[in-house]
C-alpha cells in the first residue's frame, strides 16, 4: 500500500476544468500595447542587445499589476498564463523577440538553453537530433529543466502542432488512484544523462536519482525529461526494471488522456509562460508549409525565478549552469 497521498491545490487541474479560453487567456489592453510599442522603440533606437533589456528599460506601467498577478498564477496558481493582442504584422521577428524578452524580464531571469549560450531559442525543425526544440514532428510528454518556459509564435504550422499542457500532479493523483504500485518508482526517480541536453566533460549520467514527484522544496515539484533518461540511441542508459518502464509508460499514457490536457494552439504573436515544476507539456504532430520560409517557428525562453524555493541538489540535473542557479552553461571557447 502506498504511503503517498493525493495532492491538492490550484496547480492540480484537468483539461476539462479549463475548456473556456476566457478563463485563462489575458487580452492586452490598448494602454499595455502602447507601453510595449514604446518599449520596443526604446530598445531599437538605443541599439541595445537583449542582455541589456531589463524591466527598467522595458518599462510597462499599464501592465505592472497584471504581470505581478501573472507571476502569482505561475507560482501559486494553475501554472500557466497566455497573453494575446499583439499585432503580428506590426513587428519584425527581431522585435517580437524583444517583446518576449522584455515580458520575461519582468517575471524572472532569462537563462541559456544550450552550450551556445542562446538565451532566446528558436523552436523550428532544423534536424538537430537530441534537442526537442531543433526537430520537427510530435514531441513526447516532458518538462524543461528550468522554472518557467516562455513561448511566442512567429509562424504557425500549416496544420497541427498544438502544445498540450497537463497538470503533473493531476497525473500523479490519477496514477495513485489507478496504479498505486507505480507511484513508488516515480518518487524514487531516474538517473539522467547529459548528452541529449548538454555536450561537455560532465559525467554521462547523474550520480543520483531525480524523483519525478517530490516535495523537497516544500512545494509540489515534478521533474520528467524522458529524452535524458534514454541514451543517444534512444535506449535506456541503464537496464530499467520492468516496473520502472511500466511507470514511465503509465505516466505518459495518463498525461495524454483527452480529459487531462489542454491542447494549446499558439497563434502568431501570442505569448505563453509555463511553470515546469508543476506542469508537463508535449507537442502534437504537424505539417509545415511547402514554402521553406514559412516553417513553423516559435521563440522560446527559459526563466529562473529567484523568489521561488531553491531546488536542492537531489532534483538538479545540470551541474554547470548559466546564472540564477539554472540554464545551461555556455561552452568555453
Amino acid at each position: 500500500m502506498s504511503l503517498h497521498r493525493p495532492v491538492t491545490g490550484a496547480c492540480v487541474w484537468r483539461g476539462t476544468d479549463y475548456r473556456d479560453p476566457a478563463d485563462w487567456v489575458y487580452t492586452l489592453s490598448g494602454e499595455a500595447l502602447a507601453d510595449i510599442d514604446r518599449a520596443v522603440r526604446r530598445v531599437r533606437d538605443g541599439g541595445l542587445s537583449l542582455d541589456e533589456v531589463t524591466p527598467e528599460v522595458f518599462d510597462l506601467p499599464a501592465l505592472a499589476g497584471d504581470l505581478r498577478h501573472m507571476a502569482d498564477i505561475l507560482h501559486r496558481g494553475r501554472g500557466f498564463v497566455r497573453l494575446q493582442g499583439i499585432d503580428r504584422a506590426r513587428y519584425s521577428d527581431d522585435e517580437l523577440g524583444i517583446i518576449l524578452w522584455g515580458l520575461g524580464s519582468h517575471l524572472g531571469v532569462v537563462v541559456s538553453q544550450s552550450q551556445r549560450g542562446d538565451r532566446l531559442g528558436h523552436v523550428q525543425d532544423r534536424g538537430e537530433v537530441g534537442r526537442y526544440y531543433g526537430i520537427g514532428g510530435p514531441i513526447e510528454v516532458h518538462m524543461d529543466p528550468v522554472d518557467v518556459t516562455g513561448l511566442m509564435c512567429l509562424t504557425p504550422a500549416m496544420q497541427g502542432g498544438a502544445t498540450p499542457l497537463m497538470s503533473s500532479f493531476a497525473v500523479h493523483n490519477a496514477i495513485l488512484a489507478e496504479r498505486p504500485d507505480l507511484i513508488e518508482p516515480l518518487y524514487r526517480g531516474f538517473h539522467y544523462g547529459s548528452e541529449t541536453v548538454i555536450k561537455s566533460d560532465q559525467p554521462a549520467v547523474t550520480g543520483h536519482r531525480i524523483p519525478v514527484f517530490s516535495f523537497l522544496t516544500g512545494e509540489p515539484d515534478c521533474f520528467f525529461l524522458p529524452a535524458a533518461i534514454r541514451g543517444p540511441n534512444g535506449e535506456p542508459r541503464e537496464a530499467l526494471p520492468a516496473i520502472e518502464q511500466e511507470a514511465i509508460a503509465c505516466l505518459q499514457a495518463v498525461a495524454g488522456r483527452p480529459e487531462m490536457k489542454i491542447d494549446m494552439v499558439i497563434d502568431p504573436a501570442t505569448v505563453q509562460f509555463v511553470n515546469n515544476r508543476v506542469l508537463l507539456h508535449a507537442r502534437a504532430d504537424y505539417r509545415d508549409w511547402p514554402q521553406g520560409d514559412r516553417k513553423r517557428h516559435l521563440l522560446r525562453m527559459w526563466l529562473m525565478m529567484p523568489g521561488w524555493p531553491k531546488r536542492p541538489p537531489e532534483v538538479q540535473m545540470l551541474r554547470s549552469t548559466d546564472r540564477a542557479g539554472g540554464g545551461i552553461a555556455k561552452a568555453e571557447a
